[in-house]
């Protein structure tokens, strides 16, 4: 059975029995109320028509009852007395009888002078109520017996009933439709989660609910839409890591199978042994120097791994005497290139990890060298900032278009392939700098042009917290 037919269903039920209950409650205790009404009316009537023939009888004749006669004939022609039927007997004598054929076939409990006695009828002739008392006259007993109508008061009930029973019917019949367009209110809210759900569980993860309403379902489905929002988000994160390892994968096995090609070709000229000592130099150089590269190659490849698990630590440095070691290590091999190194710092402390800064400075000095051809200059300039501190690395090298600029920190990625093969290269140093800068919770951005050189412009946060 569905929510929406158990909703109507549920409804509709709780409709029908508490307008139920209410109506037959309501109609039980007002005709209850009204009967106890009309009884205690008929008692006072009876109870007056007693005093009346009492006070007649103490007045007249012991013997005779023809005042009593004319007393009660007057009061049923003036409709004194609310009686249905009444008969007065002394013994067994009639003394006045009216329709005495409703009294006939009941019979009250003796009772003593002055008591009433009355029970509630429903026969052939209606319902109403017979009530009993003896009046004393003298050496007699005088029994009188009188019928009250309460038929037009069980008709009222009646009438109550089917006026209820169409009341009864007309409301449940409301009730149900306004269950039925209610259930497909909700429902049809509930459809549209239950639709977006299905939707993203097929794969469509663009589908969103997009219910706008205050109330459940309203913060049900925004809580679904974040979450859904939140899913794709983390599977598009997922599927863009997964194309970057895939580009790393195969990056790195492009970049293996050059020089191992090379080296096995080499090695197996030098084990074959007749080479004369200018080829055996050259294949000997040739195998040394792609070690060194898959050697370098493992080494950045090793400290990218470990700057993804390892957690640093920090230090507290003067920046000036930082770049003077970084400018003291570098400056010789370089100025052999006919590269001028040119180092300026503040004379100031900020908090980083000394051996990764200085492995990211090496990388953007040994990059900025690359893209000379004939010599220049590079400029290195370190600057404190509130909680961390700033790096400057400029060179007037070749430069670098636009679209190079948003790729340059991805892993094998180079700007000029064969260039950076010979000199060396494998495209992991801007790689690795974009890590070490986010271990320092900073940034990284480069500005160049072709002709113009280049400008990269590092900043570093020791404390954990990015600042604007």
């Amino acid at each position: 059975m569905s929510y929406r037919l158990k909703l109507i269903l549920t409804i509709s039920v709780l409709i029908a029995l508490t307008f139920s209950a209410g109506g037959t409650i309501l109609i039980s205790v007002s005709f209850q109320n009204s009967l106890e009404t009309e009884t205690q009316a008929a008692l006072n009537d009876f109870q007056g028509i007693q005093n009346t023939l009492f006070l007649l009888n103490s007045m007249g004749s012991q013997t005779g009852f023809d005042n009593l006669r004319e007393a009660l004939d007057g009061m049923a022609e003036q409709k004194v007395g609310r009686w249905q039927a009444l008969c007065l007997k002394a013994g067994d004598h009639t003394i006045y009888q009216s329709r005495g054929e409703l009294l006939m076939g009941y019979a009250l409990p003796a009772l003593s002078t002055s008591q009433c006695s009355f029970i509630r009828l429903d026969d052939s002739y209606g319902q109403g109520l017979l009530a009993q008392s003896t009046i004393a006259a003298g050496s007699e007993k005088l029994v009188l017996t009188a019928r009250f109508d309460f038929s037009s008061l069980y008709r009222t009930r009646e009438s109550q009933n089917r006026i209820y029973l169409a009341a009864y019917a007309a409301v449940v019949t409301l009730g149900i439709l306004a269950a039925v367009v209610l259930s497909f209110t909700m429902t049809r809210r509930l459809r549209r989660l239950t639709t977006a759900v299905r939707k993203i569980a097929g794969g469509d993860l663009t589908t969103r609910s997009k219910i706008a309403s205050s109330d459940e379902f309203g913060q049900l489905s925004r809580d679904f839409d974040a979450m859904a929002d939140k899913l794709q988000e983390t599977l598009s994160r997922m599927e863009a890591d997964m194309q970057q390892q895939e580009s790393f994968m195969g990056a790195f096995a492009h970049e293996l199978k050059t020089p191992m090609t090379a080296i096995i070709g080499f090695a197996d000229l030098l084990r074959q042994g007749n080479l004369d000592e200018s080829t055996r130099m050259t294949a000997a150089n040739y195998i040394f120097t792609e070690g060194r590269r898959l050697e370098k190659l493992s080494f950045k490849l090793l400290e990218l791994i470990v700057l993804r698990k390892d957690a640093i630590a920090m230090k507290r440095v003067w920046l000036n005497r930082y770049l003077e070691e970084i400018e003291r290590a570098l400056a010789p091999s370089l100025r052999e290139k006919g590269i001028r190194l040119v180092c300026r710092a503040e004379q100031a402390r900020a908090v980083l990890e000394p051996d990764l800064v200085k492995s990211l400075l090496y990388n953007l000095i040994d990059n900025a060298s690359k893209a000379m051809d004939q010599g220049g200059i590079i400029g290195v300039k370190a600057t404190a900032i509130p909680g961390g501190c700033q790096f400057y690395v400029a060179d007037n090298g070749r430069g670098m278009e636009e679209k190079e600029l948003a790729r340059i920190t991805e892993a094998f990625y180079r700007v000029d392939k064969s260039r950076s093969r010979a000199q060396g290269g494998a495209g992991l140093g801007l790689a690795l700098c974009k890590q070490i800068v986010e271990l320092h919770n900073g940034s990284i951005h480069f500005d160049s042009k072709p002709g113009a050189g280049t400008q990269v412009t590092v900043t570093l946060y020791g404390k954990g917290e990015k600042r604007k």
